[in-house]
């Protein structure tokens, strides 16, 4: 056997060797025990706080925003999507109510011009020249976003 096809075939050996040594070091015990994931990660995320309440938590208590914003775009998204949670899904929203940062820069994460978005009818702005100095909130209540404030 050639010297070179010895030094190829031992170092592709060295290197299949190294790659199954480190892949068995880094890969989790339990991967691949219910499929292709950690099936530990189970168990850690069953200790995991939940915050998320959903749309019919945040319906018991507010059935006028919710009946408002039925009428509008954003009725296809979640309350929490603009509003996250602080408090866990199991404490009462009183406590800590959340709130809407309503920043140009938070609402712009969908309103940016986008032509995609544009083909299908979504509001699109070029912030840039839409937004002036105020946030959007101070014109547009979020529930309702026709109507311009005074």
């Amino acid at each position: 056997m050639p010297k070179i096809i010895f030094r190829l075939l031992l170092s592709f050996i060295v290197f299949v060797t190294i790659f199954i040594v480190i892949r068995q070091l880094v890969i989790p015990i339990s991967f691949g025990d219910y499929g292709h994931y950690r099936a530990n990660s189970i168990e850690d995320n069953k200790g995991r706080t939940l915050y998320f309440k959903g749309d019919e938590k945040c319906i018991s208590c507010h059935q006028d925003l919710d009946d408002l914003i039925n009428t509008d775009v954003h009725s296809e998204i979640s309350c929490e999507t603009c509003h996250p949670p602080k408090i866990d899904a199991n404490t009462d929203c009183k406590v800590n109510p959340p709130k809407v940062e309503g920043t140009i820069e938070f609402c712009a994460q969908c309103h940016t011009k986008n032509a995609a978005r544009e083909a299908i009818g979504f509001p699109n702005f070029d912030i840039k020249e839409h937004k002036g100095d105020q946030n959007c909130i101070e014109c547009h209540n979020p529930h309702a976003p026709w109507e311009l404030k005074e």
